[in-house]
């Protein structure tokens, strides 16, 4: 490849995703780290791109404006309960499931019937869509410090707790997957998530189609490292081949 076609690809590559790491761009373009980022100052100089600690970024890029949980329970509601029943139907009798927290995770409670389910969350409004069938559940809420705008627990307290824990399935609800990225706009919370994440025995990551191709602040997993993308009928052919190539799609009707 041209030394003006790397040049232009990177551009395009960063303009897309917003934010891009030095080893995100050398893998893409199969060339060395350091004429990634010789190629970066370059643009950097011509105002092309910004340069920013361990890759760059987007001249245009504006983080997602976060919504607040009352916002979010009244957009995409049938895209998210196809996502909820899909996500019941993953659950097998048995299982230990964390539930992570997030307005579509607060109506899998109305589909889940399976018995001897024991339910961990870190989400105050999932553990109260729980609350009503304490006797058919076990219910383990997580402490911490609460995050008011989504309703979960986040903090050390919260990541030593989960750290311990080992479940059989985790489901987590995010705010953007863009490639093999997933993202939302707390560090704090994406870390919890990341600990829950690792202790599962399976992965699943729950976005309607809204959310895909879209990148928040914070990226705190990998797709490919997932064993399920469950999100809604509304995803379009290309994206089902693309987010396939690094994780199963689940597709709720």
């Amino acid at each position: 490849m041209l030394k003006d076609e790397r040049l232009l690809t990177i551009r395009n590559l960063v303009d897309r995703k917003g934010i891009v790491t030095v080893n995100e761009i050398g893998d893409s373009l199969g060339v060395s780290t350091m004429t990634v980022r010789r190629d970066l100052e370059e643009l950097a100089d011509r105002n092309e791109l910004i340069r920013i600690h361990g890759g760059a970024q987007s001249t245009h890029f504006k983080p997602l404006t976060e919504l607040s949980r009352n916002e979010k329970r009244s957009i995409h509601v049938n895209e998210k309960r196809k996502i909820a029943a899909t996500i019941a139907d993953v659950i097998s009798s048995g299982d230990t499931v964390y539930i992570g927290p997030g307005t579509t995770m607060e109506l899998i409670a109305q589909y889940l019937k399976k018995p001897e389910v024991r339910v961990i969350t870190n989400s105050l409004p999932v553990f109260q869509s729980f609350q009503d069938r304490a006797d058919y559940f076990s219910l383990k809420l997580i402490g911490g410090q609460l995050r008011e705008r989504s309703g979960a627990f986040i903090g050390s307290l919260a990541n030593e707790m989960l750290a311990h824990l080992t479940t059989t399935k985790a489901f987590i609800s995010v705010n953007g997957i863009a490639d093999n990225h997933i993202s939302n706009a707390s560090p704090e919370e994406g870390q919890t998530q990341r600990i829950a994440l690792d202790n599962a025995g399976m992965k699943f990551v729950a976005a309607d189609h809204f959310k895909l191709n879209r990148q928040d602040f914070y990226s705190f997993y990998d797709l490919d490292q997932t064993d399920g993308l469950i999100t809604d009928d509304g995803i379009s052919d290309d994206d089902k081949q693309h987010f396939g190539e690094y994780t199963s799609v689940i597709v709720g009707k």
